[in-house]
């Protein structure tokens, strides 16, 4: 019988591991999302009228292929600067604080397009 508690137990080590990478997995995506949801805001910002999301992925492989090592290495030292918005990005997120469902059916609507961003060569 302790055989059976025992195994019993180590179901649910296994249960709670398996549901443990699943949210996290989860929550990664949704970060994926974000960032690449503020990745298209920016592009916006500087693309303005002429935006759309064959231009800022044409403009963004285009520089990228064409830039040396040290343009690269430069733009990764200047990441930071892009990194700072999305905590302005998550304040105004948490004051809205939008239910569960309204983030699931927010992130079907905008996967499509994400994706594309974040798989991009």
């Amino acid at each position: 019988m302790d055989k059976n508690r025992e195994g019993g137990r180590m179901i649910d080590k296994v249960t709670f591991i398996e549901n443990k990478i699943l949210a996290l997995r989860q929550k990664k995506e949704r970060l994926q999302t974000q960032q690449s949801l503020l990745l298209m805001k920016e592009a916006q910002k500087i693309l303005k009228d002429e935006f759309s999301l064959e231009t800022a992925l044409t403009v963004l492989k285009d520089s990228w292929a064409t830039a040396s090592k040290t343009q690269k290495a430069e733009w990764a030292t200047r990441a930071g600067s892009f990194l700072s918005s999305p905590h302005k990005t998550h304040q105004k997120i948490k004051k809205h604080n939008p239910t569960p469902e309204q983030n699931r059916k927010a992130e079907a609507s905008h996967h499509e397009h994400t994706c594309k961003l974040i798989h991009v060569n």
